[in-house]
């Protein structure tokens, strides 16, 4: 995985619904990280939403990464015209951020696993 690909973007997005499950926070923490959500959105007849985090992990190895989600529709909003994300690693190293998300998505495939097992 690195930093801005589609796999990481896909984590991320696991990681976003796992710890935000009905997206009503804003700030929130996750295992050593504050996370801030801002949004900015125009609904007309072409339509835009621009979410951005702000993760900053304060504890050594200290680290800010900035990730931009940016979705634009016309008038039928059942399909996107364009949908892009991005990151920028604002200060910090790479891969101390590459290892937290390593660490989160073993988490959530443990508990994926478990839920899983717990199933009839």
């Amino acid at each position: 995985m690195k930093l801005g690909n589609k796999l990481f973007f896909n984590l991320f997005a696991r990681l976003l619904a796992a710890t935000n499950p009905n997206r009503d926070c804003d700030e929130w923490q996750v295992d050593g990280v504050h996370w801030r959500r801002q949004r900015c959105s125009q609904w007309a007849s072409t339509s835009y939403q621009i979410d951005l985090h702000e993760l900053r992990h304060t504890a050594r190895p200290a680290w800010r990464l900035i990730v931009v989600r940016e979705t634009w529709w016309v008038t039928d909003r059942s399909r996107a015209i364009r949908d892009a994300c991005w990151a920028h690693l604002e200060n910090g190293n790479r891969s101390d951020v590459l290892r937290w998300f390593a660490e989160r998505e073993v988490e959530l495939d443990c508990k994926s696993q478990n839920a899983d097992l717990q199933r009839p």
